[in-house]
């Protein structure tokens, strides 16, 4: 009994050393790796700065020990110097797991006050934003964002805000295919309330497409118009979807924009009381209430009826929108 008794002893003891020097070594890891990670941060806002943008990140501390690593700060500022443009943030918080650090998770405080010139600024609330985003050899390989009810306004003197567009819960998610880019996009309960726009009710809409040759996009857009950025692009429309519970549209097809942002391409609209969407759209975008009201009558002349929804074929070339042989109006180029 007594041999066995010090052999159990003996077997806790190695279970309780082998313990300690795991947990050391953990330790050991995580702090190497905080330690790189705020040398990481810290060349990056000095290489931003180098190219003349500030950013700012008070009291910047990494956190998560022991099993995770991240990034908290007690605000965000990015001001790029000479442009004009400012944009602050409240507190972030980032965290990726020891074992899969190439995907960061990422929560950050409302508001985003955004500064521009020429512009009144932007007072941009919501109860949670949450990011995460993964990496692989080519950089940013996906990105998802979901905010729960995002709020956009105009900051008003003495705090004060004016309100124009709220939704319910708002989705991002952006991924890279090959050389293409995958973006799906959601926005669930949109309010627009606004002065001085039409009374509109409240509706989802959704976007789901591809955009050829557009991955890198993902590594930093180098900015520009959206004329510049989609000039000679081909790309597929999945669904671009308005719902407004009894009436609603869905737009599908490929299409491409030439170098003067002028679109071609052939697509299906599959609409369900088209004479109201038509009557919404010419209240939101007066430039295109024409084409509206055209594809409107065009739909109720010529579509077929799919499950309870009239769809009609729809061929633009160069901006120029017909149905088959009927001309129905002209989309405005690309700025």
């Amino acid at each position: 009994m007594a041999a066995s008794s010090g052999s159990a002893r003996k077997a806790y003891l190695w279970i309780i050393v082998v313990a300690v020097a795991l947990f050391l070594a953990l330790s050991a890891a995580w702090y190497y790796l905080a330690a790189q990670l705020d040398a990481r941060a810290e060349a990056t806002i000095a290489a931003a700065a180098a190219d003349g943008v500030e950013i700012g990140c008070p009291n910047r501390t990494v956190v998560g020990y022991p099993f995770r690593l991240g990034l908290r700060c007690d605000a965000v500022t990015i001001d790029p110097r000479g442009e004009g443009l400012r944009l602050t943030a409240g507190a972030l918080r980032t965290a990726a797991q020891i074992y899969q650090p190439n995907r960061v998770v990422s929560e950050l405080d409302s508001p985003l006050i955004v500064d521009a010139p020429e512009a009144p600024p932007l007072d941009i609330r919501w109860q949670l934003a949450q990011a995460s985003a993964s990496f692989w050899t080519e950089g940013l390989d996906r990105f998802s964002l979901v905010a729960e009810a995002p709020d956009v306004a105009l900051a008003q003197p003495a705090a004060g805000r004016l309100p124009l567009v709220a939704s319910e819960h708002l989705e991002l998610h952006v991924r890279r295919r090959e050389a293409d880019l995958d973006l799906a996009l959601s926005n669930r309960g949109i309010r627009v309330v606004a002065p001085d726009v039409p009374s509109l009710p409240v509706f989802d809409a959704s976007l789901d497409t591809t955009i050829a040759g557009a991955a890198d996009w993902l590594n930093g857009y180098a900015g520009g118009t959206a004329r510049q950025a989609m000039a000679g692009r081909e790309a597929t429309l999945r669904a671009l979807t308005i719902d407004l519970g009894e009436a609603g549209a869905d737009l599908s097809g490929a299409f491409r924009f030439d170098g003067e942002g002028r679109l071609s391409g052939d697509f299906e609209l599959a609409v369900t009381d088209p004479q109201r969407i038509a009557a919404l759209v010419a209240e939101a975008l007066p430039q295109l209430a024409s084409v509206a009201n055209s594809i409107a009558a065009a739909v109720g002349f010529i579509g077929r009826q799919e499950n309870g929804r009239t769809v009609i074929g729809l061929n633009v070339r160069d901006g120029d929108v017909s149905a088959g042989v009927i001309p129905l109006g002209e989309i405005p180029p690309l700025e």
